[in-house]
């Protein structure tokens, strides 16, 4: 059995002779720690490659969507068709986080859209990026729904890392929310009928500090192995 995760940023990015290299090796990072999370080997694929053939062909325990940092105004998702078929279909265990998590609304029909213009006195982070955009970057608190399996073991609240402008702004239909910040009220979903989980935030980027992320992983592949409790 294996993970699958899937890189969802943009090639443009990936190509890129600055910017590619760092991508990679966060990636590769980020690849690394969701196999010694899951106790299994984690594949990588790129989001143009996903379908249910390389699914089958791969046969993994669960799939894991990436973030991104490109504005979703720059891609084509008619290339994206088969990955947006199989998080409908969702024939394994599925996390979506950051962009992941968008997307996984957004297949499902949801809006997304921006958290909004800055107010008053408030510091953009990055102006590079979006300027004059609110954006959550760094460790913040989110509400917790204790009902849902991937925050087991968690308190009402915890400290997770943030790092987006962009937000879901409504529950897809089949969804239930899971859990919620200051600034964006969608912070997590579950989809009601399959094992199928949201994340706004990156569980990924966790420290001895901010231990909460690592849980929700091992949380999330202890479902995907069928050895979480209800």
């Amino acid at each position: 059995m294996r993970v699958l995760y899937v890189d969802l940023e943009h090639a443009r990015v990936r190509a890129d002779a600055t910017l590619g290299p760092a991508h990679r090796e966060r990636f590769e990072a980020a690849r690394a720690l969701l196999s010694d999370v899951a106790g299994e080997p984690c594949a990588a694929a790129l989001a143009e490659e996903v379908s249910t053939t390389l699914l089958d062909e791969l046969a993994p325990s669960a799939v894991v969507l990436s973030g991104c940092t490109t504005d979703w105004a720059a891609y084509d998702f008619s290339a994206w068709a088969g990955l947006l078929g199989v998080i409908r279909d969702a024939p394994v265990p599925m996390l979506g986080i950051c962009a992941g998590h968008q997307l996984i609304g957004r297949a499902h029909g949801a809006a997304w859209g921006p958290l909004g213009p800055l107010g008053p006195g408030e510091v953009d982070p990055d102006p590079r990026f979006a300027p004059g955009r609110r954006k959550q970057r760094g460790f913040g608190q989110v509400a917790l729904d204790r009902d849902c399996q991937l925050f087991g073991g968690l308190s009402e609240t915890a400290e997770v890392f943030q790092s987006h402008y962009w937000q879901l702004e409504e529950v897809p239909a089949g969804f239930v929310r899971r859990a919620s910040s200051a600034w964006s009220s969608i912070q997590a979903i579950e989809r009601r009928d399959r094992p199928v989980f949201g994340v706004q935030f990156h569980p990924e980027r966790f420290d001895a500090a901010h231990p909460a992320g690592e849980r929700v992983l091992r949380n999330f592949f202890a479902v995907a192995s069928g050895r979480a409790s209800g």
